[in-house]
């Protein structure tokens, strides 16, 4: 538990705090750990290319006598002093090694263990370490543990035979003392070794793993270990061992808590006991705080012990909230303090904390944690005041500290403050059991229950029935009531209240009572600006700062941050969306919370589908689906799901993708609105998977069901996907219609690119080609271009440059640019209603159900797949998806596209 009140985090997230942390000392040998697991590839020395070239160009100096290499244990000094003695034998150098002993350390000349000799045969002297050739190289590990004896030996090596030095020791060490004396030509050049960045040890977990890693995985690993490359293998190796590192979906995460494990906390406790009491007591002040105001810190712990501490960099010095604090560098040490800790020394801990806060004023009587502390500490404290500590934690952001809180407050007030911090920290079913159970039946209560019923457990008719029943009773009308409303009719098929959707002022006004459905009412606020036909205005009202990302439930966060991504993207801003994400994305992997890691990263990869480029979507993609779990909202697991599926049809695994969908359905009650999601994603698997004719049919009902309903954004994507699969003037004129209906200029675009389609407007088409590409749309300016009848030599470039820009991708309904072969086209060209019965049939649909979705008798469907079958040269059913030719524009036949309602 932090000073906060956090206790340790669940799912994915690092152990410890989540602030930034400084450079640990993790004291652990530095030696090789074999790692279990199963097969893993070798660890390999990488991120290490600038250091290699400082080391070579050392030993290459005239006027030096080698180089010292410096870090914490671990942190792989051994392996790259070993890779470079390794390639300079190699090139012809005569390399001595040895390592020297603390146990030796006392005893004259006997200073250095496994002394032996390599190299020095004749070798090719030439790349970066030809230098070495004909050379001696003299490479000690822990030098800085040399006897003086040892030392003038080696240092008579390097005076009578002209050798360099390749010395590792630990941080702090310098080139004196001992060290002295083995320089026998010049100075040592002291090079400090730090540990990976976060992106060498995303490199080098997908390298050693053998394939993808989530971002968060990558990101908890990299934070708990500070990107030790030892303590990494470790941990690695236990995660691989106990399963809690496991691949799903092609992508390795990790479930649980990473740092939690008792075996880990060894790696750390020979450091721990190097402490002496002083140090020791102060660093239980921190661990069981998790962040201390400096002035307390200090004050706790007396200047020269608070100055052994810094010196030894075991705590580190973070900003934020306007004050410095203290925490612990490294959450090992963390973890292991507080195992250590009991109840009586936890108790008596937390009353010196209490004196403390007293004398320095830091953190002030009202403070969250300091009420904490004192409820720790064992003092009365009102239980009102706890309670309203508690909502003061809830209102900033800190769920966890107010969950820690209400453990202490007893009866209703207590439960009701905990339930809503469950809910909070993304634990809906456990939130909603005890709000349920403890008379959550005020108007603020059933709206959060009401919407976490639906977003968090997908309860959509208890959610109904709670809103329902409060008003059936009386419960006075309120703004959080009226988010809950809201809420239901945006996700079922019902227009919401227009009134809700006006202007982009405050919004709802009042301001709803609780913190949480307030985050709610901004998430709201976004997704139906975004969905509802004002994407542009969406992204306005995120410009002038009138909407904001909440800061209190962490799926809401997650929700809005997608929804003002996607109103980007639909607003025709792609550019700023593709920026924006990748800051939103880090933010969430920082804050360690897996849902919104999902959410975020499902939008990057969406991002990615509208620039045309599948290739590049599939990977953020597939970790966001992998990262889904029953912690994230309910509609954004079937966003999610659904662009994954569609990813995975676009790239030729149409089998997967709708196994994918299969299984979503199974998900969705029939009477909500995010069934037609799942429908108007079968439409593009449909077209993506060589079946455009039945796509089209499909899309052309949806769009019309979608405009009827007011759900004006999603209908403009549908009317457009279904111009693009079937041109007319009659389907052209719909998508207008409903484009004038909404504020985004993208999308007078499309009616401008389904306008030039109907018309075979080869000028037009290459036009809009070129406004898509200005825009930042590859993939719909290829599009367009491919449409365009003739255009030459130019035009052949053009496309081959969108298809550079989209990674080869070429929508399967756009016309060939030549047939593979003569015996590739029909003898004759189908006609609408021939194709139309063979894309159906080839979908696994009876006869009888062709006959009666196409309104025919059995015997038209019998003689129009005879006709078929002799055109394209085939005998059954089970060729016909290979063998139909692309789709052709269609001619205006009366599609039985309407106007917008």
């Amino acid at each position: 538990m932090d000073r906060r009140g956090r206790t340790e985090p669940r799912g994915n997230r690092a152990g410890g705090d989540r602030r930034a942390l400084d450079r640990p000392e993790i004291m652990i040998e530095d030696t090789g750990v074999v790692v279990g697991g199963g097969d893993v590839a070798e660890w390999p020395v990488t991120g290490r290319e600038k250091e290699t070239d400082a080391i070579l160009s050392a030993l290459a100096s005239p006027g030096g006598s080698g180089v010292l290499l410096t870090g914490e244990p671990g942190v792989g000094k051994t392996s790259l002093a070993d890779l470079v003695l390794d390639r300079c034998a190699e090139a012809g150098a005569l390399i001595v090694r040895g390592a020297a002993t603390e146990a030796t350390r006392e005893i004259p000349g006997v200073g250095i263990a496994g002394l032996h000799v390599v190299g020095g045969q004749d070798a090719p002297g030439g790349g970066p370490y030809g230098a070495a050739a004909g050379r001696v190289l003299i490479g000690i590990d822990d030098a800085d543990q040399l006897d003086a004896s040892s030392a003038t030996a080696v240092g008579d090596l390097v005076r009578t035979m002209g050798a360099r030095l390749l010395l590792t020791a630990r941080s702090g060490a310098r080139p004196d003392g001992a060290l002295a004396l083995v320089c026998g030509r010049g100075p040592l050049t002291v090079l400090p070794l730090v540990n990976l960045p976060r992106a060498t040890v995303l490199g080098l977990l997908t390298h050693v793993l053998g394939g993808p890693v989530d971002g968060l995985t990558a990101d908890v690993l990299w934070r708990i270990t500070r990107g030790n490359p030892l303590l990494l293998r470790r941990v690695v190796g236990l995660g691989l061992d106990t399963g809690e590192l496991s691949r799903g979906r092609g992508v390795w995460s990790w479930r649980g808590s990473p740092g939690g494990h008792p075996s880990l906390h060894e790696l750390v406790a020979a450091d721990l006991a190097t402490f002496g009491e002083p140090e020791s007591k102060t660093l239980e002040y921190v661990a069981l705080t998790g962040s201390l105001p400096v002035s307390t810190f200090e004050h706790l712990a007396g200047a020269e012990t608070a100055a052994e501490l810094w010196r030894r960099a075991v705590v580190a010095r973070v900003s934020g909230g306007g004050t410095d604090e203290v925490t612990m560098s490294h959450p090992f040490h963390r973890q292991a303090l507080l195992a250590g800790i009991g109840p009586l020394r936890r108790r008596l801990r937390h009353r010196e904390l209490v004196a403390a806060a007293a004398e320095t004023g830091v953190p002030g009587a009202d403070d969250p944690a300091a009420v904490l502390w004192r409820l720790e500490a064992g003092f009365d404290v009102p239980p009102s005041q706890a309670v309203a500590a508690g909502r003061r934690a809830l209102a900033s952001g800190d769920p966890g500290l107010a969950e820690n809180l209400a453990q202490h407050v007893p009866g209703l007030p207590g439960e009701l403050l905990r339930g809503q911090a469950l809910i909070a920290q993304g634990r809906a079913a456990d939130g909603e059991r005890v709000l349920a159970g403890h008379g959550g039946d005020s108007a603020e209560m059933i709206a959060l229950r009401s919407l976490n019923l639906f977003w968090g457990l997908s309860r959509l008719a208890d959610a109904h029935e709670a809103v329902a029943r409060a008003r059936s009773s009386g419960t006075e009308r309120s703004a959080d009531l009226g988010v809950a409303e809201l809420g239901l009719a945006l996700f079922t098929r019902t227009a919401p209240p227009d009134a809700r959707g006006a202007g982009t002022g405050p919004w709802p006004s009042p301001e709803p009572l609780n913190p949480l459905v307030a985050d709610a009412a901004t998430a709201l606020r976004a997704y139906q600006l975004t969905f509802r036909g004002r994407p542009a205005q969406a992204a306005e009202a995120f410009d002038r700062g009138l909407l904001e990302l909440p800061t209190r439930w962490p799926a809401m966060r997650g929700s809005t941050a997608a929804c003002h991504v996607h109103a980007l993207v639909l607003a025709g801003r792609i550019r700023a969306a593709l920026a924006l994400v990748e800051t939103y994305y880090e933010d969430s992997v920082r804050r360690a919370e897996p849902s919104e890691v999902a959410m975020v990263g499902h939008v990057r990869g969406h991002c990615l589908m509208w620039a045309g480029r599948p290739k590049r979507a599939l990977a953020p993609l597939r970790e966001a689906w992998a990262l889904v779990d029953e912690h994230t909202p309910f509609p954004m697991r079937v966003f999610i799901g659904c662009e994954y599926a569609v990813c995975l049809a676009t790239l030729g695994q149409a089998e997967e993708a709708y196994r994918e969908l299969d299984q979503l359905r199974a998900l969705i009650p029939g009477d909500l609105g995010l069934r037609d999601r799942l429908e108007f994603s079968r439409i593009r698997l449909l077209a993506h998977s060589g079946r455009p004719a039945h796509a089209a049919d499909l899309a052309d009902r949806l769009a019309d069901r979608y405009l009827h309903e007011s759900r004006l954004t999603t209908g403009v994507e549908c009317a457009y996907y279904h111009v693009r699969l079937r041109p007319s003037p009659r389907a052209a004129a719909r998508l207008r219609e409903a484009a004038g209906a909404c504020d985004s200029p993208l999308f007078e675009l499309f009616a401008d690119h389904a306008e030039a389609l109907a018309a075979r407007d080869g000028t037009a088409l290459r036009g809009v080609a070129d406004r898509f590409a200005e825009l930042g749309y590859p993939g719909l300016a290829l599009e367009s271009a491919a449409a365009a009848p003739g255009g030459g030599r130019t035009a052949r470039r053009r496309l081959d440059d969108l298809a550079g820009e989209c990674d080869g991708f070429r929508p399967p309904w756009l016309p060939h640019a030549a047939p593979s072969s003569p015996s590739s086209r029909a003898s004759s060209p189908l006609t609408s209603r021939e194709r139309e019965v063979c894309e159906l049939a080839a979908a696994g649909l009876s006869s009888p159900a062709i006959a009666a979705h196409l309104g025919v008798s059995v015997r038209t469907v019998t003689n129009l797949l005879g006709r078929a079958y002799g055109k394209l040269g085939v005998r059954s059913r089970r060729q016909l998806g290979a063998a139909l030719p692309p789709s052709p524009p269609a001619e205006d036949a009366g599609d039985g596209a309407g106007g917008l309602r």
